[in-house]
């Protein structure tokens, strides 16, 4: 069984509704979740953790999950969809300064954090691990993040890059149509056909 796991976006959980979806859907697939935070080194390397003691075959994030799939230095194949690929200026946003509310319960029960300035300074430096193994799906009308695309292209080669107009920055209508979305041809071609 195919090991897949997870990782969400800026304030959200491992208990979105993106990881319900991926488990109705990818039936033949045990899909991990973890809560990461607005810390990026603490996030990554949790991440890294987590997909060497679990055996991850692929990894998934989006937004800010997507940017830390991307910086995880991990041999597996990586999906980053809708990727924040520049959080330090994507994050600065009046609506994302501040006390903040988590979308979902997390494991830790927190419901409430603070983000400021001083946090996007944590994105400095970090650095992205692009491999032969990392893909990028990005909407064509991105409503939270804007035009990303060109971003997105830059990273990997044509053929580890799709476009799609299927969703917005969230994913969840592709998983309402199983087997016809842009993403879902994605994931289920890179699990049914890698066998690195």
């Amino acid at each position: 069984m195919k090991q897949i796991l997870y990782i969400h976006g800026f304030c959200s959980s491992a208990q979105t509704g993106t990881v319900a979806r991926l488990r109705q859907v990818l039936t033949d697939c045990e899909v991990h979740a973890i809560d990461v935070n607005h810390h990026p080194a603490e996030s990554i390397k949790q991440i890294e953790d987590y997909v060497r003691a679990h055996d991850i075959d692929l990894l998934i994030g989006t937004s800010l999950g997507g940017y830390y799939v991307l910086c995880a230095d991990v041999d597996c194949i990586k999906v980053a969809a809708n990727p924040a690929t520049d959080p330090e200026h994507m994050l600065n946003q009046p609506s994302m300064m501040g006390h903040q509310r988590y979308f979902n319960p997390r494991h830790d029960g927190n419901w409430y954090f603070d983000f400021g300035p001083e946090n996007l300074l944590e994105f400095r430096g970090v650095e992205m691990h692009i491999t032969p193994r990392t893909y990028i799906i990005c909407s064509d009308h991105d409503e939270l993040l804007g035009d990303n695309r060109a971003a997105c292209r830059a990273l990997v080669p044509p053929e580890r890059y799709r476009e799609t107009s299927q969703i917005g920055h969230r994913m969840a209508p592709v998983f309402s149509e199983p087997h016809t979305g842009d993403l879902w041809i994605l994931l289920t071609g890179l699990i049914g056909t890698d066998n690195n």
